[in-house]
């Protein structure tokens, strides 16, 4: 039985293969993230009812309210952004160390610039993209008849 060298094509392929990893799981969990926020956005809007109705009959106005509401979408975002980007990076290289060392190549931590550069930005534009639906049950709100249902 002879000794023959491994398959460079196969090997070069499961590394061109694990190069999309960290960019599909970044995406992953950015939707994830997206349908959380949007969720509780929307969740707050339900369960503060009555305090906004209060607010309504003492004169917030309408644009009044839907700033309140792009408020708090706005500091959910960044504090998820405080946290989530340096925890992010941590355990991101962590694992990609680990998957890296599967493999018969010398680790080199990947530095995405523009994705660390237009994370902040896109965030808080999806984020108040998506606080608009809430926004709009906010203003819709009925004061009296949500106050003299309590």
């Amino acid at each position: 039985m002879a000794w023959s060298p491994p398959d460079l094509i196969a090997t070069v392929q499961e590394i061109q293969d694990l190069q999309v990893l960290p960019l599909a799981l970044g995406a992953f969990l950015a939707v994830l993230a997206m349908g959380a926020i949007g969720y509780a956005v929307t969740a707050a809007v339900s369960r503060r009812r009555h305090d906004l109705a209060v607010l309504q009959a003492l004169g917030l106005t309408r644009r009044q309210t839907r700033l309140a509401v792009a408020t708090q979408a706005t500091v959910l975002a960044l504090v998820g952004l405080l946290f989530g980007v340096p925890l992010g990076l941590a355990v991101g290289r962590f694992l990609w160390k680990a998957v890296a060392g599967f493999t018969p190549l010398a680790y080199q931590p990947p530095l995405a610039v523009w994705a660390l550069a237009l994370i902040a930005p896109a965030a808080l534009l999806v984020v108040n993209a998506l606080a608009v639906w809430p926004q709009w049950r906010a203003t819709r709100l009925r004061a009296g008849q949500i106050l003299r249902a309590e």
